[in-house]
């Protein structure tokens, strides 16, 4: 039997130990060489939906970008809490990352008790899109204008009433807000989606309601819907003869749907970094911007830390609401 030095068993060692330290680098995944293979964006609504077809756009543009793949994931289920938790358990790599929209940070966590912390649990990383909603009527209402609807709501015998596409939805909150700044008598009456609101509110069995423009543009076109103002944070949005409410009746009245991408917490800052500047990159870009557009939908970047500041502003004026209105999950 060979008999080992102690000076041969320490060169072994050595050699073992930089054998291992050579291979290293090479079998690791670094930030600085993001993304090598495919990643994951979790959707968490169906396919054809606004914010699923918004993530597709940002997918196949930011696959071209990188030379990865960049797959859309839909896991729908509880307001997107099924994505969220899918997403808060991911490895912190970038490889697995999630297309929010702002019910699933800003709203939900404060209407139940959810498994997941908006602030804590995840890395914001960017903002993608937004796109205003539209207060509008049926086309038969006796409601041409903003203020022939105001007057009947102030009417202490009037029993207006408006739909949303559920308790606790961003338009629901919107019809909430608006009824307590413009001091009118309404009833919230939920549906389960918006295109069961449109069918009753077409019908005349509402009065009014908060709906995106790519739900309104074609029912006004067709003659069933009239737009009577808009809630967008920028003037002119669904024409020039369109009042914005924020800006001409109540002060700061703004209700717009927005998307963002974010990963895990703890991801790493120079993936964030990366990942943000192909977003405002992409984004700001005059033929997504036209993609977009007919969708009614619009570029909304800045930085990582813009991002978490609206995360933070948004639960706040939110949940102000919220408490007002006495919204509790159903």
């Amino acid at each position: 039997m060979k008999c080992w030095s102690k000076r041969s068993l320490i060169l072994g060692w050595t050699a073992i130990a930089m054998a291992w330290g050579l291979a290293g680098p090479v079998q690791a995944q670094s930030p600085s060489d993001y993304p090598n293979k495919p990643v994951t964006v979790i959707v968490g609504f169906t396919a054809g939906g606004p914010t699923d077809a918004v993530a597709r756009i940002l997918a196949e543009e930011l696959s071209r970008q990188f030379g990865q793949t960049f797959l859309v994931d839909n896991k729908p289920g509880a307001g997107a809490s099924v994505a969220a938790l899918l997403t808060k358990r991911a490895k912190p790599d970038g490889y697995t990352l999630m297309f929010v929209s702002n019910g699933a940070l800003t709203i939900n966590p404060q209407i139940e008790h959810l498994a997941y912390d908006p602030i804590r649990d995840f890395t914001p990383i960017g903002l993608v899109a937004s796109y205003p909603y539209f207060l509008v009527t049926s086309a038969t209402s006796p409601f041409y204008t903003l203020d022939d609807l105001l007057k009947k709501g102030r009417d202490p015998g009037s029993s207006l009433n408006f739909a949303s596409a559920g308790i606790g939805v961003l338009n629901h909150l919107a019809g909430e807000w608006f009824t307590h700044e413009a001091q009118i008598n309404a009833k919230h009456i939920p549906y389960k989606g918006d295109s069961a609101t449109i069918s009753d509110l077409v019908a005349g069995r509402v009065d009014f309601a908060f709906l995106a423009g790519a739900a309104v543009f074609p029912q006004v076109k067709a003659g069933k819907l009239r737009i009577l103002a808009s809630a967008s944070a920028t003037p002119g949005r669904g024409g020039k003869d369109v009042i914005t409410l924020g800006e001409s009746r109540f002060k700061g009245f703004v209700a717009e749907p927005w998307n963002g991408l974010v990963g895990p917490a703890d991801l790493p800052p120079e993936i964030v970094a990366k990942l943000n500047a192909a977003i405002n990159d992409i984004m700001n870009r005059k033929d997504v911007a036209e993609r977009l557009a007919t969708m009614d939908v619009y570029p909304l970047t800045g930085t990582a830390e813009q991002f978490t500041d609206r995360i933070k502003e948004q639960t706040l004026r939110w949940g102000e609401i919220i408490k007002m209105a006495g919204i509790k999950a159903e």
